[in-house]
């Protein structure tokens, strides 16, 4: 954003226009993540990052400066640039935190951007979370860069030789081996005073096994072929509609175990009770029935599911990518790939 500098130090006009920026520098923060609490912490009365000349604002046609708090996935990367787009020259951006920097806790994330990638970024500002006080130093950087034309760096560390005589630094060992997950259990049975549950686990036990886990909890687990007809049962029975459908990806066991949580709005004494319908399926030929048809509600979340998978629910009249931005890695939340290792340098 050297342009930028320029044209605010240039002209006649030139040290009003700086004046006026350096102390007018308000951000629009995008908040993704942790990191907005320590902007809040920053300007709250403890910092007070208004006498700086530094408030925060809202509305992006009116500002000057992005703070990028969090990570920035690829779904957010186009309101950041859309946000940068909106915002009148000169116009600066700030990213705090490790999610920013290198990804953070996420860095080995399939969604995640750096936000230097999608929009020029003046300084970073390191920490998970950093301090507030590390948020005022580089809002105080950017009005030094617009004094001087040029970027520092806060703070210079000095270089410290090695003795002669002392042994060198044994680097840690990159991942060697990954231990084999334990095997993946949906249900266990529990026994519980529930009489409606141990009616509903009878009607039930013709399907597949059904099991009461908790209090208003019963897992029914099916073959495949038996999904849709224990559904229509269900469907029989007063359930009517679908809270959530979840696929478990169990690589070590070769296969997904895909589940649909069952409840009902319309009979008064199933409304608490909640019903996890499950089956498993092969991760080579990963297909099951869809139940879309018969709970309408189902129809988004298997939507879900495949692009997130890769499963495929039959009978689903949506193909295609639904959720993904059209650079994400195919089914990107199964257990295929091999993890980054990290990479340690000596001296």
């Amino acid at each position: 954003m050297e342009e930028f500098t320029k044209f605010v130090r240039g002209g006649i006009l030139g040290p009003i226009k700086k004046w006026g920026t350096k102390w007018s520098l308000w951000p629009v923060h995008l908040v993704t993540a942790c990191c907005g609490a320590e902007l809040a912490h920053a300007f709250a009365c403890g910092y007070d990052g208004e006498r700086i000349g530094a408030l925060n604002y809202g509305i992006a046609r009116q500002t000057n400066l992005i703070i990028v708090e969090g990570a920035i996935t690829r779904k957010m990367a186009r309101v950041l640039r859309i946000t940068w787009e909106q915002m009148p020259d000169p116009k600066f951006v700030i990213v705090m935190g490790a999610c920013g920097l290198n990804g953070g806790i996420f860095w080995n994330g399939y969604n995640l951007v750096k936000p230097s990638e999608v929009v020029p970024v003046e300084f970073f500002i390191p920490g998970c979370p950093p301090t507030p006080e590390a948020l005022l130093r580089g809002i105080r950087q950017l009005q030094i860069k617009l004094d001087k034309g040029v970027a520092e760096n806060s703070v210079s560390f000095s270089e410290v030789k090695a003795e002669k005589g002392k042994k060198p630094r044994i680097l840690p060992r990159g991942v060697k081996k990954v231990s084999l997950a334990p095997c993946i259990v949906i249900a266990r049975e529990k026994e519980v005073e529930w009489e409606l549950g141990k009616n509903l686990c009878e009607k039930l036990k013709v399907l597949g096994r059904a099991v009461i886990t908790a209090r208003n909890r019963i897992a029914l687990k099916v073959d495949p072929d038996k999904l849709r007809s224990s559904a229509m049962k269900l469907r029989d029975l007063g359930f009517d509609h679908v809270k959530s459908v979840n696929v478990v990806d169990a690589p070590n066991e070769g296969k997904f175990i895909v589940e649909y949580w069952i409840s009902s709005y319309s009979v008064k004494e199933l409304m608490p009770v909640l019903i996890n319908l499950h089956s498993e399926i092969s991760r080579r030929e990963p297909k099951i029935s869809s139940l879309s048809d018969i709970f309408p509600s189902a129809d988004y979340l298997e939507r879900e599911m495949q692009d997130l998978f890769g499963v495929e629910f039959v009978g689903n009249p949506w193909k295609g990518r639904f959720l993904l931005a059209p650079d994400a890695p195919e089914a990107p939340l199964r257990k295929d790939f091999k993890l980054q290792e990290e990479v340690y340098v000596g001296d």
